[in-house]
């Protein structure tokens, strides 16, 4: 993080860390074929999440959101400091 965006992680319970761990778990429970009942009967897919058995809605969107967050959040805090101009220059050395 420190280096690819000029975040410092906190030692412990860091939100970027927590969002990665769980973006990175949920791809590894959805990767799993047959873990949801719409990998069987894929026209669970158009019930409405309040539905019984459409679970899996409420669970994909919550991981979206994660995923967003996962992908968003660091770029937007430095879109936010360059606006600001309180951004870190790249110190990457020269070959």
């Amino acid at each position: 993080m420190n280096v690819v965006y000029g975040i410092q992680i906190e030692e412990e319970n860091d939100r970027y860390v927590t969002v990665a761990s769980e973006a990175l778990e949920s791809l590894a429970i959805a990767a799993i074929p047959g873990t949801f009942l719409v990998d069987l009967i894929p026209v669970l897919k158009y019930v409405p999440a309040w539905f019984p058995f459409a679970g899996f809605q409420r669970k994909a969107a919550y991981w979206r959101s994660v995923s967003d967050e996962f992908q968003n959040r660091p770029f937007n805090v430095v879109k936010e400091s360059m606006a600001s101009k309180t951004a870190l220059f790249c110190k990457l050395p020269r070959l």
